[in-house]
């Protein structure tokens, strides 16, 4: 169970990603979301799957740490899509499991290497919300793990009163999940409301303006970040328009 706590959370280590501006990794982060929403070639999905792998390989995560961080988000979509099935293609199925798959995981590379007080700042800095915008869009990224760590408290919970989701094909697997949705979202907003106390019993008050003690500054490897986001853009787009 412990192992589960810290799932999609910020780990520190090395990397080309930790090091970059968080407003860089944001600014990439909605771009990528766009642009693999549009896609519709098979060529696009194929590149924004090299940058997924590309990115993956510059955070310095575990494969199988990213998977267990968005195994929550996968199985719900697995089980969507499966749905699916009975008025759509499978083509346009698998299309859009993997554009989806693509996004959540995605986001929790940037969640794993970005620290909440950066992403707080970022979108403070980067597009200019006030503080509690930005505040609800960073608490917001704790609700991935928050996802996770509620869905190994209910799996344990119904374990215990002998359900087995271990057995049987992936779509048996799947279908058992269906029950623990509700209490899955139930749980988590109960926890969105603790939190919201928390903070008024605190005196938060987003109103106020906050400092930094060291102030975000673009370095060249920022540059040479964005340079490379506004290639990808470039060729998505061409890939779009042309093909």
């Amino acid at each position: 169970m412990e192992k589960s706590v810290s799932k999609g959370q910020y780990e520190a280590g090395e990397g080309f990603l930790r090091k970059l501006d968080p407003r860089v990794k944001l600014y990439f982060l909605i771009g990528y979301v766009i642009l693999v929403s549009i896609s519709v070639h098979p060529l696009a999905l194929g590149i924004s799957s090299a940058v997924f792998i590309a990115a993956w390989g510059m955070s310095f995560c575990p494969l199988l740490s990213l998977l267990k961080s968005a195994r929550s988000v996968l199985i719900m979509l697995t089980v969507t899509e499966l749905f699916c099935l009975i008025w759509l293609p499978l083509t346009t199925v698998l299309i859009t499991f993997w554009k989806i798959a693509l996004i959540t995981l995605m986001s929790v590379i940037f969640s794993k290497t970005t620290e909440p007080r950066d992403i707080l700042d970022g979108l403070r800095s980067g597009f200019m919300l006030g503080e509690g915008g930005a505040m609800s869009i960073a608490i917001a990224f704790d609700f991935l793990p928050q996802l996770g760590r509620e869905m190994e408290r209910l799996k344990i919970a119904a374990a215990s009163r002998g359900a087995v989701y271990e057995e049987g094909n992936p779509l048996q697997r799947a279908a058992r999940m269906i029950p623990m949705l509700i209490p899955l979202f139930r749980s988590t907003l109960r926890h969105a409301g603790r939190l919201a106390d928390a903070m008024d019993v605190r005196g938060y008050n987003a109103g106020e303006k906050r400092s930094r003690m060291e102030p975000l500054e673009y370095h060249r490897i920022d540059r040479v970040a964005a340079g490379i986001m506004l290639l990808y853009a470039a060729g998505m787009l061409v890939i779009r328009i042309f093909m």
